[in-house]
C-alpha cells in the first residue's frame, strides 16, 4: 500500500528490544511458579509434566534472548586470530546442526591472521551452514579458505538445481523458511560489516552453484 508508515529500523528494534525484556520478565516469573509446583506435586508423572513446562519455558526465554541480540549494534571484541584457526571454528559449527549436512572441508592458508571477533564469526558461520542445510538440494557441499591477495577468502559452494531469486536476499523479516523470521543473513551481514569483513552470493550460470565468499582483510 502506498501509505504504509515505513518504520525506522532502530526504532523497531529499540520496540523489540523493550518488548522481549517485558515477556521475559512474565517467563522468570512463570520459572519461579513452576519451580514451586514441581515441589508441591507428588506423584511421578505430574512431576515430569512440570519438567516439561519448565524446559519449554527456558527454551522460549532463550528464543527470546537471542530474538532481543539479534538487534543490539554490533560491537566486536576483535583480536588477532590466525585464519587457520577461524577455518577451525567454522568446521566445528557443523555439530550443531539439527539436520545433517555432508561437507567437504579444503583448507588452504599458511600463517596469514585477520583480526575479527570470533564469537561474531561463529555466529555467521553457523548461520551460513544451517542456511545450506535448510535449502539443501542434495548433494555434497564444500568449505574452503585460501588466501587472495591481500585478503582471506572463506568460500561456501552449495549444488543447486534451479535459479535461485536473490533479490531480497538479506532484508530483515523476509524469508521462506518456515517459522523463520529473515533476520539470519542480515545479521550476518551486519557482524561482517562491524569485522570489516565483506560478504558476496553469486550463482553460477553453468553448474548452478551458490556460492558465498567472505573476505578477511589480512592482518599486516
Amino acid at each position: 500500500m502506498a501509505d504504509e508508515t515505513q518504520i525506522p529500523m532502530p526504532r523497531l528494534a529499540a520496540f523489540l528490544r523493550q518488548h522481549t525484556h517485558d515477556v521475559r520478565n512474565v517467563l522468570n516469573s512463570l520459572e519461579l511458579e513452576t519451580a514451586l509446583l514441581q515441589e508441591l506435586v507428588a506423584d511421578a508423572e505430574g512431576r515430569a509434566c512440570v519438567d516439561r513446562i519448565r524446559s519449554q519455558v527456558r527454551a522460549f526465554g532463550g528464543q527470546m534472548r537471542s530474538l532481543s541480540g539479534l538487534f543490539q549494534e554490533p560491537r566486536p571484541d576483535a583480536a588477532p586470530i590466525a585464519a587457520s584457526e577461524l577455518f577451525l571454528i567454522w568446521k566445528d559449527q557443523e555439530s550443531d546442526l539439527k539436520h545433517p549436512l555432508e561437507v567437504e572441508w579444503v583448507g588452504n592458508l599458511g600463517a596469514e591472521k585477520v583480526h575479527v571477533d570470533t564469537m561474531m564469526m561463529s555466529a555467521v558461520f553457523r548461520e551460513l551452514l544451517m542456511n545450506a542445510s535448510a535449502f539443501s538440494a542434495g548433494g555434497k557441499v564444500t568449505a574452503s579458505a585460501r588466501r587472495e591477495d591481500g585478503d582471506v577468502v572463506f568460500e561456501l559452494r552449495e549444488p543447486k538445481t534451479s535459479l535461485l531469486d536473490k533479490s531480497r536476499w538479506g532484508e530483515p523479516f523476509v524469508t521462506t523458511r518456515r517459522g523463520g523470521y529473515g533476520l539470519g543473513l542480515w545479521s550476518a551481514q551486519r557482524l561482517l560489516a562491524a569485522n570489516h569483513a565483506r560478504i558476496t552470493q553469486h550463482q553460477e550460470s553453468g553448474s548452478m552453484a551458490l556460492v558465498t565468499r567472505i573476505s578477511f582483510p589480512v592482518l599486516k
